[in-house]
């Protein structure tokens, strides 16, 4: 494993002198990142065989090597692969565990490191304690065809069950005549997707991804010309008809007639995932706020009380892991919650949710996007948001994983926006698994949800894997994954996985099937300050002032709804322009204009709002829209031809076409509507240039840029596994640049640039998978160009050859002490000890610098 050595070894050779601290007083944080820049751990107890001893080792070495604290993870998972399961230590909330997480916050606070507590063990939020009345739960139905003209007694059949659970929620009969639409034509959704549309079929379904890929808006086919459908004023409400044992009375009108029985049972993927012990159980219902209520006093409130004064010092946030369960699309109270939402009863429309049509193609698909809406504000107004108020009560903030990136029928990045700190994940790369950037990346859409919602910090569990294990390089893997997370904008890494293990669980200790391996018992653990001090320099520089961005891009009202990668380019900037995401909440409630800009109370400000390619957009959006022309705004997109869901409609429709035509037909009297142009091409228009641009490949250098008061802060970040020179140029004038080397500490004036149209052009010779900080912050007299180069030019001394004396560790099996001729790969050696040898080994030869070589002022590069 000689690569990670040798990036190490770059690392502490190349230190050098800094100019003068830019902040004044006190220590200089970037040589010593402060605490809330540090990288946090995803800490497992993995299940629960974790002791008092062990905590206080790991605590202590997570802060001598660069941690600022770490998320408390209770979970198994450790037989996942074919490996053996961990014995299993005390369960998650029983007396003997709240001693253990007592004793962590007790050191914690001592050792001023920053903890959180994933409230349960495992994922999916649940446990043993939740009954099936609390679960999670989706419709179902039966369906039977009647002729009426009668009074009809039948027994209906009931509905398909899981987990026998069953309660039925109505009963209702719609006249069917022929050529009435097909069920299974009407409802197979289409879901617009970012490469090739997707059919998902079924009612009770949004499909299913680790990486949803949707613009939001799901369509129903094209109906045919002749097609005939179920007038609404015809749907019967027969729910008081049916007995309790399912038997139907019911003197039915002349005709052919479809009656449903709708019930409620437990959602197909329903249970906790990777818990310990005995910590099963079903995951809880996430529309249900008592659901969530009983479970926070069953659990939560016992294990905060047995923290006791350190709850809310040493203990700062509670957190929840990725939704995984996927399908839910029922909760008891659902009928009057959409009646208190949407203005109008959800009874008679729901044969729709088993694919009629009811009226037409068009009401029914509007009564859907507001079905799935209804079950969007559920998720955020019973789960995440008592999730944050509960959690205040103890001064406590949350970081849940409310963004997906499981496919669930939420509006993602709204959900997050009630994060203390939006938080999301990344993967390292890997050969077997998760191949592509838009299945390895999730850091947009918590960015998004940060900066529009005034947040400092967008955190990511990172590094994630499922192997092969032991395979995750320094230089080209986990440096240039962690980069390109930091250009989609985060600022706080939360390493995965560090498992706590006892002493007694030997070399490398217990690990858990996933992730990134990385505790004491980790061979480089002792070698990683250097590599960790590069992370925490990034993300001190990352969470320094505001993000800079030209256009904000509007992603919709419809549910589910995610924000993708970067790279999927949903407002057509193109390359050296950046954005946010922003949700329908934050424009109605957060949004105004400044001097022609689009702003947020807490300063973000944009050139641009950027409208999707949808044909329909909520009223209150376009009510608003009009506002922030009126104030001088400038709008991108397409004129809405329709207004999203059935509340209000028409009239809906009759308002909002009128506010469009005032919008896009007229000339607004101070700002700008523009429908013929991308927001690339208007931003070229207006003189803008973009803010980043180089010579390499395209998507083979990122960057991101942050304004820090006077301050232009960019990250430049190289995806080449070979040195590569560029000529960068930045959308900055009348500033000399800085380069600042989060590797080697480095920082000094750049000798080579040019200022030209109003931006800065300046070489840069990144080594591989590089990065640099370029920081303009002087004006450019105090610094100006010196030279042609910003790089030192290095000339060869002295070649290293001869033998090396290399000394391995008899205790992991390896020779005591062996002579290589040349330097080699371990593991290509003949000796199986070598070729299969993990442990640290130490290299000596005798070599020869003359008086010269080694004169004052001269530095040797090894």
């Amino acid at each position: 494993m000689l690569r990670p050595l040798q990036f190490l070894a770059c690392l502490l050779l190349s230190m050098s002198s800094l100019p003068a601290a830019p902040d004044a007083g006190g220590p200089d944080p970037w040589q010593n990142p402060p605490p809330e820049a540090k990288l946090r751990a995803y800490w497992w107890w993995l299940n629960g065989n974790v002791d008092k001893a062990a905590i206080t080792h790991d605590l202590e070495e997570m802060k001598a090597k660069g941690f600022g604290g770490a998320v408390i993870f209770d979970a198994d998972g450790s037989s996942q692969g074919g490996h053996e399961k961990v014995p299993a230590g005390p369960l998650f909330g029983s007396p003997e565990w709240r001693e253990l997480f007592a004793h962590s916050l007790k050191e914690a606070a001592r050792l001023d490191l920053e903890l959180s507590l994933n409230i349960q063990s495992g994922w999916n939020l649940g446990g043993p304690s939740v009954k099936p009345e609390d679960a999670v739960k989706r419709v179902t139905w039966s369906e039977v065809i009647m002729e009426g003209g009668k009074r009809l007694l039948t027994k209906l059949p009931q509905p398909p069950v899981t987990a026998d659970y069953f309660r039925d929620t109505a009963t209702v009969a719609l006249r069917i005549d022929a050529g009435a639409a097909d069920i299974a034509s009407v409802f197979e959704w289409r879901q617009r997707a970012l490469h090739e549309p997707i059919k998902v079929p079924g009612a009770d379904r949004m499909g299913s991804s680790s990486a949803p890929k949707t613009l939001s808006l799901l369509l129903l086919d094209p109906g045919k010309p002749d097609e005939r459908h179920a007038r609404l004023a015809e749907v019967v409400d027969l729910t008081r008809s049916l007995s309790p044992e399912g038997e139907l009375v019911w003197n039915a009108p002349p005709g052919k007639w479809k009656v449903l029985r709708f019930g409620m049972t437990i959602g197909g993927s329903n249970k906790v995932s990777t818990s310990s012990g005995k910590w099963q159980g079903f995951a809880l219902d996430p529309l249900d706020e008592g659901a969530f209520s009983r479970y926070w006093n069953a659990v939560v409130e016992p294990i905060l009380t047995a923290g006791g004064s350190n709850v809310g010092k040493s203990l700062k946030f509670l957190h929840t892991d990725s939704w995984e369960v996927e399908i839910f699309n029922w909760t008891p109270t659902l009928p009057e919650e959409f009646k208190k939402r949407r203005g109008y009863d959800l009874l008679p429309w729901m044969p729709v949710l088993t694919g009629n049509v009811i009226e037409n193609r068009e009401a029914s698909q509007r009564f859907l996007a507001d079905y799935r809406k209804t079950l969007g504000d559920l998720a955020i107004d019973h789960h995440y948001r008592p999730f944050l108020e509960l959690s205040a009560k103890h001064g406590l903030g949350i970081h849940p994983e409310a963004g997906g990136p499981h496919y669930t029928t939420i509006d993602a990045q709204r959900a997050l926006g009630f994060s203390t700190i939006p938080m999301s994940e990344f993967w390292a790369e890997a050969k077997t698994h998760r191949t592509t950037d838009s299945s390895r990346f999730f850091v947009k859409q918590p960015a998004s949800a940060s900066h529009t919602n005034g947040r400092k910090f967008v955190a990511a569990e990172g590094f994630t894997s499922v192997g092969p294990h032991w395979q995750e390089t320094l230089w080209d893997n986990l440096k240039p994954s962690f980069d390109f997370a930091c250009t989609e904008g985060l600022n706080r890494l939360v390493w995965h996985a560090f498992v706590c293990s006892p002493e007694n669980t030997g070399i490398p200790g217990q690990q858990y099937f996933a992730g990134t391996h990385f505790n004491p018992k980790v061979t480089w653990w002792k070698r990683s300050p250097a590599f960790l001090g590069y992370l925490n320099r990034c993300q001190m520089m990352l969470q320094k002032g505001l993000f800079h961005a030209d256009a904000l891009v509007y992603y919709g009202d419809h549910v589910p709804n995610y924000a993708q990668s970067r790279s999927s380019d949903p407002g057509k900037l193109g390359a050296g322009y950046d954005y946010d995401v922003v949700t329908e909440e934050a424009i109605l409630t957060r949004l105004s204009v400044k001097d022609g800009r689009l702003v947020f109370p807490d300063g973000m400000s944009y050139r641009l709002l950027v409208l999707p390619d949808h044909p329909a957009i909520s009223l209150p959006v376009l009510r608003k829209l009009k506002q922030l022309v009126e104030a001088g705004a400038t709008i991108v997109g397409p004129r809405p031809q329709m207004m999203s869901g059935l509340v209000g409609f028409p009239k809906s429709d009759v308002e909002g076409s009128a506010v469009a035509d005032a919008l896009w037909s007229t000339k607004p009297p101070a700002g700008r509507v523009i429908a013929d142009k991308t927001a690339r091409e208007v931003l070229l228009a207006d003189g803008i240039q973009p803010d980043f641009e180089c010579d390499a490949e395209v998507g083979q250098v990122n960057f991101i840029h942050r304004t820090d008061g006077d301050s232009e802060i960019y990250f430049v970040a190289s995806r080449s596994k070979a040195p590569i020179s560029i000529r960068a140029t930045f959308r900055v004038s009348g500033k000399a640049p800085e380069l600042w080397d989060a590797v080697s500490s480095d920082r000094h004036p750049a000798a080579a640039y040019e200022e030209k149209s109003g931006r800065v052009t300046l070489p840069l010779d990144l080594p591989a998978c590089g990065s640099m900080f370029v920081v303009f912050r002087s004006p450019s007299t105090a610094h100006p160009a010196t030279s042609k180069s910003n790089s030192p030019t290095l000339s060869p001394v002295l070649e290293i050859a001869g033998l090396w004396s290399v000394a391995f560790d008899p205790k992991w099996g390896g020779p005591a002490k062996v002579e290589f001729p040349a330097l080699v790969d371990w593991s290509t050696h003949s000796d199986p000890s070598i070729r299969h040898y993990s442990g640290t080994a130490v290299y000596r030869t005798r070599f020869k610098l003359s008086a010269d070589q080694l004169a004052a002022g001269k530095g040797v590069l090894l």
